[in-house]
């Protein structure tokens, strides 16, 4: 299973500080749109060199997760773990989270008015 909230201090080791904060501070604002874990990728075993960072972003109830939040070389990218989608390369960790969230509520309106968008 995925870690709950808080985000531990020992994972996330390649964030800096405010980095860090910056993910606490938005887990618990995504947790309205239904996002109730992240959780520290990069130190599982991958079959070749990964990024800096990996961060699996967990909507609730799901065992896997919903996106993957990648950083590497101070340039960060959001990757749908459902469609296989990847953004656009991003400034900063607040940058993807912001997207992540953007993406999260969309779908989130998407599932209350029966697969209507929001508009």
């Amino acid at each position: 299973m995925h870690p709950a909230l808080p985000v531990p201090a020992p994972e996330f080791r390649a964030l800096h500080a405010e980095e860090r904060s910056c993910l606490l501070d938005w887990q618990s604002q995504a947790r309205a749109i239904g996002i109730d874990a992240v959780q520290d990728l990069a130190p599982r075993r991958w079959p070749c060199p990964i990024a800096d960072t990996i961060i699996g972003v967990y909507k609730r109830g799901d065992e896997l997760a919903s996106w993957l939040v990648v950083g590497h070389a101070g340039w960060w990218a959001v990757s749908c773990c459902d469609d296989g989608t990847v953004s656009q390369s991003l400034g900063s960790l607040a940058d993807a989270l912001a997207l992540v969230y953007q993406l999260g509520t969309r779908q989130l309106g998407t599932r209350q008015l029966g697969n209507q968008p929001i508009e």
